[in-house]
């Protein structure tokens, strides 16, 4: 597997972020397509979070171990991923960055692709490119094209080039563009955001987070006639937050639609679907406590869903959809 893959694959699956405890409205660029950010050490150390992190560990880090050889738990405490309209992608690993790793990460580019070692300022950054690809390879991620599609959408320019560096005590910083890089080691890793965010993405945030999202719909395919594309196709941009609340998690999503009228009908359908659930009698209770605990507010041409969930009940739907996918 070839670094870009291996930095994907470090990237993407973790859920990215700003690399500090949150992201907020100052901390991306205003052109941003889409952000996501994650605070590891948050999840590890909150008793909402200890079961999701233990979940994310047994599914999720445990892979990046097989594929990459780097262990999440000692090494990483926060992650965030942007991209924006002008320089592409950004991944920013905060945690402790170890010489291993670095050695690791260095070894799979000289052996699966080309690496370039640069400098900057006094500052050691790396390029690496022209992955040569084996049969085996070939045929391997041909066959998990379709699984793959979301994250290739996300981080498909990474794939053929990308820029990386460990100048910044305590991080990893990963690049599309070359420019980015050096910006960032200008601001010692720190992403540069815009103080003016009219029309910028969303960003929720809280005392604990444990994940941020956000995204410009247009984004999004849209091939079906029901109703969940109708939303996609009269939604502007969409943030999600999932954060600690007591030994609850708490959970935030927002859509900004493109008028007043379109959230109004759409918090309508969401509280007439919640209405009809309610009182299923088949449904788990938990499920139903839920439903139950969800609210829905519409401000405009914003609509906002908020609830409280057991982590147990997270990890329950966590495992069911992983069952379902196989």
């Amino acid at each position: 597997m070839a670094l870009q893959r291996n930095l994907l694959i470090f990237g993407f699956l973790l859920f990215p972020f700003a690399a500090g405890a949150q992201v907020a409205a100052g901390d991306l660029p205003q052109s941003t397509i889409w952000y996501l950010h994650a605070n590891l050490e948050q999840m590890r150390d909150s008793s909402s979070g200890r079961e999701l992190y233990k979940w994310l560990d047994g599914e999720i880090f445990m892979e990046i171990h097989d594929e990459v050889g780097i262990d999440i738990n000692k090494e990483t405490d926060a992650i965030t991923a942007f991209s924006d309209r002008d320089q592409g992608t950004v991944i920013v690993v905060k945690g402790n960055i170890s010489k291993d790793m670095q050695q690791k990460l260095l070894a799979i580019a000289v052996l699966e692709a080309k690496l370039d070692t640069l400098e900057y300022k006094d500052q050691t950054y790396y390029h690496v490119y022209g992955h040569r690809r084996s049969a085996a390879e070939e045929d391997d991620e041909e066959s998990a094209e379709d699984e793959a599609d979301a994250a290739d959408d996300m981080f498909e320019d990474l794939e053929d080039s990308a820029y990386f560096s460990f100048a910044t005590p305590s991080k990893l910083i990963i690049t599309a563009s070359e420019k980015r890089m050096e910006a960032m080691l200008d601001n010692h890793g720190k992403i540069i955001g815009s103080s003016d965010h009219k029309g910028a993405l969303f960003i929720l945030t809280a005392d604990r987070t444990f994940v941020q999202a956000g995204l410009r719909t247009d984004r999004l395919k849209d091939s079906d006639d029901d109703w969940e594309s109708n939303i996609i196709r009269n939604t502007e941009q969409a943030a999600l937050l999932v954060s600690g609340h007591d030994d609850l998690i708490a959970v935030e999503a927002q859509l900004v639609s493109s008028n007043p009228k379109i959230a109004e009908s759409i918090g309508g359908i969401v509280n007439g679907l919640i209405s009809l659930q309610a009182f299923n009698s088949d449904l788990d209770p938990k499920i139903r406590s839920l439903i139950q605990n969800t609210r829905v507010e519409v401000n405009d041409n914003v609509l906002s869903v908020n609830t409280v969930v057991d982590p147990g009940l997270v990890l329950t739907v966590l495992n069911n959809d992983r069952s379902m996918a196989e």
